[in-house]
């Protein structure tokens, strides 16, 4: 079988609604008088599951019936979804030990080479701008304790 569009939709559906369950479990769910901080979650998560349940058996009974439904991602669609992928994965990787504009360059120059025909300059300008902006609203703004650079720089 391959991941077509309605199947892929139904294993998104399914894995986010399994983690709402098991995470929201962990918080308590309460009583029915005085619902506990997991209760949103298991019953969101439940229903997300459900879902994704009626999507695959609809996209197993189509399958079957020799419907043709549209593939996932087109074989163009993928390089690029694999860089910026691998581009928030890096700034995760990156953020405390190497420090908060290291990692942004790192992320922007890797989420910029998923697209086609940028200019140089382009994606020295954008990071100008990002790591001026993220600087300015989390360090300034909301005063987070976040590292510039690496220790010892």
């Amino acid at each position: 079988m391959t991941i077509n569009s309605e199947l892929l939709a139904a294993l998104l559906f399914l894995v986010f609604g399994a983690a709402a369950v098991l995470l929201g479990w962990g918080y308590g769910l309460g009583t029915p008088s005085r619902l506990g901080t997991g209760a949103m979650p298991v019953l969101v998560g439940g229903v997300l599951c459900v879902l994704g349940i009626a999507q695959f058996a609809n996209a197993t009974k189509a399958a079957r019936a020799r419907q043709r439904l549209p593939r996932a991602f087109s074989r163009a669609e993928v390089r690029p979804l694999l860089l910026v992928l691998g581009a928030v994965l890096a700034f995760a990787a990156l953020v405390i030990p190497a420090g908060l504009i290291p990692a942004l360059v790192v992320l922007i120059a890797i989420a910029w080479s998923a697209q086609s025909g940028g200019q140089r300059w382009e994606i020295a300008g954008a990071m100008v701008t990002v790591i001026a902006l993220i600087i300015a609203i989390f360090k300034l703004g909301l005063g987070l304790p976040i590292r510039l650079f690496p220790a010892g720089f």
